[in-house]
């Protein structure tokens, strides 16, 4: 199973895997990123500390952030 979020204008997925940490995240525009939850609610909370203390830090050392490329599209679909 695999979900998208967004957090701060940046895409990031969950996925499930049969394995410990269950929940893996991936930041698309922002490789650096590295991490991972038992349960889904962990993995959400752990994706969107580790973006803030990342762009937190590229801040402060001048660096400029990445740009978010990509987008999450909702359509509704009426039937």
């Amino acid at each position: 199973m695999k979900t998208t979020h967004e957090y701060r204008g940046y895409i990031f997925t969950l996925t499930y895997q049969a394995q410990e940490p269950a929940y893996v995240v991936d930041f698309p525009d922002v490789p650096d990123i590295i991490t991972s939850g038992d349960t889904l609610a962990e993995a959400f909370a752990n994706a969107c500390e580790a973006l803030d203390l990342h762009l937190e830090s590229l801040q402060k050392l001048g660096k400029g952030l990445p740009k978010a490329k990509h987008r999450l599209v909702v359509e509704e679909v009426n039937r």
